[in-house]
């Protein structure tokens, strides 16, 4: 179904802490990654100029301090930044960089009752349900099928 502000250019959502927490982890993968500068990955970030790091940095304090409930207005560079966030997100768990997202994050998950496989597994599940939902409302913008294309086409792992 398509988004009833579509037309004038502007998207809604509706932030819960399940948004927010996948937004805020996905962004935050995004950052690890380019952390990694020699990483297939981070350089085609750079390579396709996918991230604008004041604007990323901007949106990620926007989301954090979004309250459940709250309703934000995001125009076509936010649903691109959000998608390329969480295609990302997911390329770089099934790499190696996972494995290193991982061993930083044993020492927090020893004794809980998550591990960080179901955590990782939470994540793709989730980024790949929005995802869906962002191709079903956003192909057909020019812009957004540019993305789709790189990320799909030139950004392999």
């Amino acid at each position: 179904m398509k988004n009833p502000l579509e037309t004038s250019g502007e998207y809604k959502l509706k932030m819960n802490l399940m948004v927010q927490n996948l937004l805020l982890t996905s962004i935050g993968m995004c950052k690890f990654v380019m952390m990694h500068p020699k990483h297939p990955i981070s350089e085609a970030i750079k390579q396709f100029k996918l991230f604008d790091n004041a604007k990323m940095d901007s949106f990620f304090e926007e989301v954090k301090n979004a309250m459940p409930g709250q309703t934000l207005i995001l125009n076509i560079d936010d649903e691109l930044l959000i998608f390329t966030a969480l295609d990302i997100s997911c390329k770089a768990y099934i790499t190696d960089l996972g494995d290193k997202m991982e061993m930083i994050n044993e020492p927090n998950l020893k004794g809980g009752k998550t591990t960080f496989s179901e955590i990782r597994n939470t994540i793709l599940k989730g980024s790949q349900f929005v995802m869906d939902g962002m191709r079903e409302t956003l192909t057909g913008h020019p812009a957004f099928d540019d993305r789709v294309d790189i990320l799909d086409n030139y950004i392999l792992v």
